[in-house]
């Protein structure tokens, strides 16, 4: 790993501190140590030096703040991630006949959103007008979604006769069917400080994202990704995140080797007598 410029502990601490007050993210130690190098980053696309960048991320200001959270987040995603969640949804939740709408949460550079598209698909629910609302912090990572080419490592676990039916190309580089990317729409989003981009929404999946938040934060999260779901709705999280929802008031589906989480249907208030 290459090594950033020596800062000094202070003004990393502080640096660090700005970046959980505007992504969330704690730090753990491997990115932690890595973090000079993402300041180095950071402080090359600004065009300034280190030390100057880390003081200005550490005041909080704006830009250098932004361009050190694109150099930090966790991008690790690839087509047909979880597949056994993908098919508890078809068996849960594709079934409906109207229209579903979907929140990709932390959808890093697209992968999860067009997977749950080719579900879609697979499911025979073309025209339908299923939408898929995809989001992320990153805006570089967006453009990386919207552009949607993908190399070889992407593809590393997705089954050949899907990756020939709904993308084009060959590896090492790749594009998704147009059918696949209509569905979906990307936006940048912080799940921290922004509200939803929608409330009601059929389905909300948002996995290995939270592991990356303190307890307490991904507590609240937690909170505001169930409270986007509709009554009856469902809620996916990576299996090493279900843990967190153990105090959740959520009812409990295990399908097809899959756990998903039903928000409970409101209950009406009982008549007056």
């Amino acid at each position: 790993m290459r090594r950033g410029p020596d800062i000094g502990d202070a003004p990393l601490a502080e640096v660090e501190a700005a970046l959980r007050r505007a992504s969330g993210l704690s730090l753990s130690p491997g990115m932690r140590r890595a973090l000079p190098a993402a300041i180095a980053d950071a402080a090359a696309a600004v065009g300034v030096a280190p030390e100057a960048l880390a003081r200005r991320a550490a005041a909080g200001e704006d830009a250098a703040v932004d361009a050190l959270v694109e150099r930090t987040l966790v991008a690790e995603t690839f087509f047909w991630r979880h597949p056994e969640q993908l098919e508890a949804l078809r068996d849960v939740a594709f079934g409906q006949e109207g229209p579903l709408d979907v929140w990709s949460a932390g959808c890093a550079s697209g992968e999860e959103p067009y997977s749950l598209a080719i579900a879609l698909a697979e499911a025979g629910r073309a025209g339908r007008g299923d939408r898929i609302v995809a989001t992320d912090l990153s805006a570089r990572l967006l453009e990386r979604a919207r552009a949607a080419r993908y190399g070889a490592w992407a593809l590393r676990r997705m089954p050949e006769a899907l990756r020939r039916r709904w993308l084009v190309g060959e590896p090492p580089e790749v594009g998704i069917r147009p059918e696949v990317r209509a569905p979906v729409t990307f936006a940048r989003h912080n799940l921290v400080a922004d509200p939803p981009p929608r409330a009601e929404f059929d389905v909300v999946v948002c996995r290995n994202v939270l592991i990356y938040f303190d307890p307490a934060l991904a507590a609240e999260v937690l909170d505001r990704l169930l409270a986007a779901t509709r009554p009856g709705g469902l809620l996916v999280l990576g299996p090493v995140e279900l843990p967190l929802a153990g105090q959740v008031d959520v009812e409990w589906l295990n399908v097809r080797g899959a756990s998903l989480l039903r928000r409970r249907s409101a209950v009406p208030p009982p008549r007056p007598a």
